[in-house]
């Protein structure tokens, strides 16, 4: 077998062992102990029991995404193939680009809009008494959660 083709099997084998995972972890949560990913699902999907609306941030900066990623992708393995980045890196890139296109999504949410109860509810939580009406956003703690890692399967 040639060099080359020695290394693209390494190289297929490690992308093998490895996967991407990005999105809000277990160890991140608001100061009263709740998951950040456990609001996030809600308000992903929202949730017709507590009358909260979906508000999708997440599946579409992923659908919106996905040509890019596969030719993050490609070039990582090309890379990885020469030798220039490894297999772990050139996930991490890519992890780097998705959290970067996830929080765009967060903050590009604007509908449906937030109820006059949620305001005044963010508004007692300020100290100024101000709140945002830009649903997905009040703290900035869900926004800033949003991660990834690179992890053997």
């Amino acid at each position: 077998m040639s060099p080359k083709l020695t290394r693209l099997k390494q190289v297929y084998d490690e992308l093998g062992k490895k996967q991407l995972k990005v999105g809000f972890f277990e160890h991140s949560k608001y100061p009263d102990g709740t998951p950040i990913a456990y609001v996030a699902a809600i308000q992903e999907l929202g949730s017709p029991a507590g009358n909260i609306p979906p508000r999708p941030f997440m599946r579409p900066a992923m659908q919106d995404n996905q040509d890019r990623y596969a030719d993050l992708m490609l070039r990582a393995a090309k890379a990885a193939i020469g030798d220039t980045l490894s297999v772990s890196d050139g996930l991490s890139q890519m992890g780097g680009v998705a959290v970067g296109d996830i929080q765009l999504a967060i903050q590009a949410v604007t509908t449906p809009p937030l109820k006059d109860s949620t305001v005044k509810a963010r508004a007692s939580r300020h100290s100024k008494g101000k709140a945002t009406h830009k649903p997905l956003v009040d703290s900035g703690l869900m926004l800033q959660s949003v991660t990834f890692s690179v992890e053997d399967k």
